[in-house]
């Protein structure tokens, strides 16, 4: 099977204190971003990439995969997440699956990426993540209202993986509703289809924090 995997990085690292994108942070001597697309860059099925960037980091972007034969696109973000690989989506042409992966997560595996090119195959659409180590509960203004099923609770991960005529059809179906959403797959939720789980591993971490970015030089130091 054969893919385009858009990776949304217009973040500004504002919970790591940074006045920069956080995928530019350096790991093991190359910034965050260039782990992350390389294991597109090295997968036969990736047939190309593209990147939502913020406006002001597009020249910096444009330079570190000046070399990439695969990058195909660097678009301005948006607002929001969504807007992002919005802006990257319309860019994409003659795909037969688009998948979407954090730019900063940088530890994805091939084991991790084979698992969801079968299932968004067999399926349409898939995601991938991890069950939760610890019991989690639904609060609301400090008071505790349930205690979850913790068998029945997972920690969402990227990649997602979805037919590129859904996943699109999916965007224009939140942008006319201006629905909100916090990944790929609650959009195609949104329109009653059925989406299907592969198992991430749990050094498939994003760089959010300052710890993130402490786990990240451990789990490189472990490789």
């Amino acid at each position: 099977m054969k893919y385009t995997v858009i990776i949304p990085a217009a973040g500004l690292g504002t919970r790591m204190g940074l006045g920069f994108n956080k995928v530019l942070l350096e790991i093991n001597g190359e910034p965050v971003i260039k782990h992350t697309v390389r294991h597109f860059e090295e997968d036969p099925d990736c047939e190309a990439i593209h990147l939502a960037v913020r406006r002001e980091e597009t020249a910096v972007m444009k330079e570190l995969f000046s070399d990439s034969d695969k990058v195909s696109g660097i678009h301005a973000g948006g607002a929001e997440r969504q807007d992002s690989i919005y802006n990257a989506l319309i860019n994409v042409r003659d795909a037969d699956y688009i998948f979407v992966h954090d730019g900063a997560r940088p530890f994805l595996t091939n084991d991790v990426l084979s698992r969801l090119k079968r299932k968004v195959k067999e399926t349409g659409a898939a995601i991938c993540g991890v069950k939760t180590k610890d019991t989690l509960k639904r609060v609301v203004d400090g008071k505790v209202k349930e205690t979850l099923r913790r068998d029945e609770v997972i920690a969402v991960h990227t990649p997602q993986a979805f037919d590129c005529s859904l996943l699109k059809q999916a965007y224009e179906h939140a942008r006319q509703n201006k629905l909100e959403v916090t990944d790929d797959s609650m959009m195609v939720e949104a329109l009653g289809k059925e989406v299907y789980l592969v198992e991430s591993t749990y050094d498939n971490i994003k760089i959010t924090t300052s710890e993130d970015l402490q786990l990240a030089h451990m789990i490189l130091k472990g490789k």
